[in-house]
């Protein structure tokens, strides 16, 4: 625990390559969808922020009638506006409103374009370990055939029965299954890859993650961000719902020009002021709406343990990685001694070419097992990064 408690205190800063900074691993395609969302949200952002300014109305009618043989002719102009500028502080709700809103579909667009941009690293980082994995399961193929080899070798002398032998082959059938089924793997994620991006899996720069501290996680956590404006949100909407109950003082204004038998022209202009005096919706509205900024305020505080409890397990799967790493250099150093042991035995006729290839071949796949715990470590930290505001 204590261990998992000072590691908390060193998570996550990130050394990553200008790419993984923007959506630039994104496809073209999947970029316009995001700009075009962002573009929408926006917009409806302004629409909704603009929301409490009623339209200006123009008019225009004509009448023609026909009375006892005499024909009569009107047209009438008008414009005119029925504008709220009053609603008990329902119109400055009502922007703030808007104004929350629009950081929340900010945020939660970034949500998703961060999601598409981990998914492509994740299956950058997917194919690298599984390529590593197809070479270790090469050199193992290779030992299972020289291990075969051996094996015939000693069923013909007489020193071991045909079991034996069968099982060495079996073991070296299991293993080529094995590794058809990684190849086929790899198509899948080449497949899942280009279906997000178009970069080139040979050339591109892979990203560099290293530990940094929990509380710049949290602080940087766009579903924290989010879940805090939703709490904004959600708070304006219960506010303009209780003032859409109280009073509302209403602007009346417009011009008129009727041609009839003379030209009129006149204006008015008015003030009136109005409340809604009985609503049996009105307790049950407004209890709803405190209730939904209620709930938001509990789930801020599920997702703030939920984020918590995701940095512990990444913390421990790390330090559970690292430990891997550190027994599968342990297990390298002890083969290499092996090996150069076994060559000079080798060179005094004491060993065969088998005994050296075996172990080399056992050498490589645990420097391999190194490789593939670094890159799960950097699956882990992806998976915390991809959270953080700024971070790929």
């Amino acid at each position: 625990m204590r261990l998992i408690s000072s590691l908390s205190l060193v998570i996550i800063s990130i050394f990553t390559v200008a790419q993984a900074k923007n959506t630039s691993l994104l496809s073209g395609l999947k970029q316009d969808i995001l700009k075009n969302e962002k573009k929408t949200n926006e917009l409806n952002s302004d629409n909704l922020e603009k929301s409490w300014i009623n339209s200006v109305v123009g008019s225009f009618s004509y009448n023609s009638s026909d009375s006892s043989g005499r024909r009569r002719e009107s047209n009438t102009l008008s414009v005119y506006i029925n504008q709220p500028i009053f609603k008990s502080g329902g119109i400055y709700y009502a922007i703030k409103y808007a104004d929350a809103n629009r950081d929340f579909l900010r945020i939660s667009t970034k949500l998703t374009e961060q999601g598409e941009i981990k998914t492509v690293l994740a299956s950058l980082y997917s194919l690298k370990k599984l390529d590593l994995q197809i070479q270790k399961q090469n050199y193992m193929i290779d030992n299972a055939k020289i291990d075969i080899i051996r094996k015939k070798e000693q069923y013909q002398s007489g020193f071991l029965d045909s079991s034996y032998l069968n099982q060495a082959i079996l073991s070296q059938s299991s293993l080529q299954r094995a590794l058809l089924d990684m190849k086929s793997s790899r198509l899948e994620l080449v497949r899942t890859l280009k279906s997000y991006s178009d970069v080139d899996i040979n050339s591109v720069t892979l990203p560099h993650f290293t530990l940094i501290n929990r509380s710049e996680f949290l602080d940087k956590s766009l579903l924290l961000k989010q879940k805090n404006s939703e709490i904004t949100k959600n708070n304006y909407l219960k506010k303009m719902t209780i003032s859409s109950y109280l009073p509302t003082v209403t602007l009346n204004a417009g011009y008129y020009n009727t041609h009839d038998f003379g030209n009129n022209k006149y204006t008015s202009f008015g003030l009136s002021v109005s409340m809604p005096i009985f609503d049996i919706n009105r307790g049950r509205s407004i209890e709803i709406k405190r209730l939904e900024y209620l709930k938001s305020k509990l789930e801020l505080q599920d997702s703030y343990k939920a984020e918590s409890e995701n940095f512990d397990l990444a913390l421990k799967k790390i330090k559970l990685l690292k430990e891997k790493i550190t027994l599968a250099k342990e297990d390298v150093k002890l083969y290499d001694s092996l090996l150069q042991s076994t060559k000079d035995s080798y060179k005094a006729g004491e060993k065969t070419i088998y005994d050296v290839d075996t172990l080399k071949n056992s050498k490589n796949t645990m420097a391999l097992d190194v490789k593939i715990f670094k890159t799960d470590i950097e699956l882990s930290l992806l998976n915390l990064y991809a959270k953080m505001n700024g971070k790929i």
